[in-house]
Formats: structure tokens, sequence, C-alpha cells
């Protein structure tokens, strides 16, 4: 993982553990610091067409092979917590 998403992910869990009237404290700083740097707003992403030609219309009944799956992961799933 790249070492900006961890810093980040290490910067929610501290901020998690703040009780909550630091929370407004934080929130402000942020917001300095933002108003100092240009941020570029997301752009939406449109995921439509994305499993288009990935051999999904070759499945006949793909509702059913969906269910199988997830039944066999529901069952893994509970195999590893017994």
């Amino acid at each position: 993982m790249c070492n900006t998403a961890l810093k980040k992910i290490e910067l929610i869990h501290k901020i998690a553990k703040l009780p909550a009237q630091n929370l407004d404290e934080v929130d402000e700083f942020v917001q300095k610091i933002l108003s100092q740097v240009q941020v570029e707003n997301a752009t939406p992403t449109n995921l439509k067409g994305i499993w288009k030609n990935k051999g999904f219309e070759k499945i006949i009944d793909l509702e059913s092979v969906v269910k199988s799956i997830r039944k066999e992961i529901e069952n893994s799933i509970l195999e590893k917590n017994l």
C-alpha cells in the first residue's frame, strides 16, 4: 500500500481516539490547511460497462451462479469462525 494511504489511515485512527470536544479543533486545523492548498475536486467515475466482454455474458444463469458463490463464501467464513 502506498505510503500516503498508510499515513491517512493512521490519521483516521488517531482522530477516532480523540474526545468529542477536540474534534472541532481538528476540523478547524484541517480547514485552515485546506484553504492554503489547491485541492482538485474528484471527478465522478462512471463504471457502466466495466464487466462488458469479460465472459459473464456466456453464463446462462448468472444469478444462480452468483447465489451459489455467495453461499460458498458464507460457508467458508462460518467454518473459519468455528
